[in-house]
């Protein structure tokens, strides 16, 4: 009997840990793809995401905007508390600010840069 032409489980575990590398490449690309990346590009791509996120009351989008919100609890009530004012809006006021004006609610916040993503950061502007 000619035993190298049967295969054994040894011959088939480089097979088994390459698909197993495989899932593993290709789940890690899909959840990236799934949350993306936090910030924005621009300024002004940050001012346009920003605005639809309030205007669409989602919350995830507005929490992926923000540079120093301590958790995605946190921008809920955020976004909640804006809309229960009115109907909140997002306008740029300066090279590093922004407001966000809901009914009679006014809130100002900074916009910053970190190497190549905008953020909205919940402290004043500076200037």
């Amino acid at each position: 009997m000619n035993r190298s032409r049967v295969p054994t489980r040894r011959q088939y575990l480089p097979l088994l840990a390459a698909a197993l590398l495989a899932v593993w490449i290709g789940g890690t690309f899909a959840a990236i793809a799934a949350n993306g990346e936090r910030g924005a590009g621009s300024a002004q791509e940050l001012i346009a995401r920003g605005s639809t996120a309030l205007r669409d009351d989602d919350v995830a989008a507005f929490d992926e905007l923000l540079l120093d919100g301590p958790d995605s609890d946190f921008a809920r009530d955020y976004v909640e508390r804006l809309n229960s004012a009115g109907s909140p809006t997002l306008s740029r006021t300066g090279p590093d600010a922004a407001e966000i004006r809901s009914g009679r609610l006014l809130v100002t916040l900074s916009l910053a840069q970190e190497e190549d993503r905008w953020y909205l950061s919940l402290l004043p502007p500076t200037g």
